[in-house]
């Protein structure tokens, strides 16, 4: 137990200083910590989410889809992990996995927002090329 307490401590140590790096936009050193951060607390929630907001930012929408299914596992009813994993699927052209995504997040959390980017989804789907 004393051992879970001094990773979780540590944890928001490096989740800390990934901030700070995101800050000073250096993409690279808050990788390293939001992954450690990870490593050390698998149930840190929000640095799954900022890790994959990393990942949006330079275009790596797969791997934030990726990011933010493990969060899933740690939280299946955070109704924002899956509008997040439809935002950055409809943004890599995955209108399928998007569609999916944001019906789980209507499923969880029937909110205004949710409902106009299924809709919005559902536009770009029927308008994609064939």
């Amino acid at each position: 137990v004393i051992m879970d307490s001094y990773r979780y401590i540590e944890a928001d140590d490096y989740y800390d200083m990934a901030m700070g790096w995101l800050k000073g936009r250096n993409r690279q050193k808050a990788e390293e910590c939001l992954l450690k951060t990870l490593d050390l607390n698998p149930c840190f929630i929000h640095a799954y989410i900022d890790l994959a907001g990393l990942y949006a930012r330079t275009d790596r929408y797969k791997d934030a889809v990726h990011v933010l299914k493990k969060a899933t596992q740690h939280d299946p009813s955070f109704d924002r992990l899956h509008y997040l994993m439809a935002k950055y699927a409809c943004r890599n052209g995955d209108y399928v996995n998007a569609g999916i995504f944001i019906g789980r997040a209507i499923d969880l959390n029937p909110r205004d927002l949710y409902l106009s980017v299924k809709d919005a989804i559902d536009r770009k789907y029927r308008s994609r090329p064939r």
